[in-house]
């Protein structure tokens, strides 16, 4: 097991057309938000973290993109709270990118439905754990159990779960969560920002990965340590 700075290794850039989320995710604070502090001289909105459209950057160039890389998408920010009629002039510009692949991701993960989504776009959604007062005590986002159903009922080739920070859990239920999504490919790792959220021991973090992979699915690690909260 290793440490993994990067959000995402396989992003090749953050592609922030749309930024800003109400989420309000604690451990947030010490990552996205802390970074959107650095453009008060250029954007009030990010410097804020307001939901917000950056229509001039749909023209933007973008990389290529191989073998299971990806363009984050509104990296910095949450599509849910993006306008639709705005969310379709992306799709639109990746619908004009075939041969590049893209990531959008979302903590309400129901908010993929308003759209249709080429085969080349990954949609991601987090989640932390499968137990609803943990998440409930850190942010306003749908409760891990509703994003799980939402996600199951999105028909899309590609999908992925991130499964960071990751709090304490059930292993069975989050082995049952990931087999019903079927993403293509899951990260796991401990909250790297010291937020002191409710952790599990690194054995059982092992035992997920295990049964995970055992099951045949591709799961990326990230930040792997002992726990701060156990």
């Amino acid at each position: 097991m290793s440490k993994q700075k990067n959000m995402y290794e396989l992003s090749v850039k953050q592609w922030n057309v749309f930024k800003g989320c109400r989420f309000d995710c604690t451990y947030c604070e010490s990552s996205f938000k802390r970074q959107a502090k650095r453009q008060k001289r250029n954007c009030m909105k990010c410097y804020e973290y307001t939901p917000h459209t950056h229509p001039e950057r749909l023209t933007q160039s973008l990389p290529r993109t191989k073998f299971m890389q990806f363009i984050f998408t509104c990296a910095s920010g949450d599509i849910a709270f993006c306008p639709t009629s705005f969310l379709r002039n992306i799709v639109a510009r990746i619908e004009k990118e075939p041969g590049k692949n893209f990531l959008i991701q979302s903590k309400n993960p129901k908010t993929f439905s308003r759209v249709s989504f080429p085969d080349n776009v990954i949609l991601g959604t987090t989640i932390e754990t499968n137990r609803n007062k943990l998440c409930k005590a850190v942010a306003t986002a749908p409760l891990p159990s509703k994003r799980y159903k939402d996600f199951v009922k999105i028909e899309h080739p590609l999908k992925m779960v991130t499964i960071e920070p990751v709090m304490d859990f059930d292993l069975n239920v989050m082995v049952k969560w990931m087999k019903d999504i079927k993403p293509c490919m899951i990260w796991l790792g401990y909250d790297s920002k010291k937020c002191h959220l409710p952790e599990p021991e690194l054995a059982k973090v092992r035992e997920l990965h295990w049964e995970l992979s055992r099951a045949g699915f591709v799961v990326m690690l990230k930040t792997i340590r002992e726990a701060r909260n156990s």
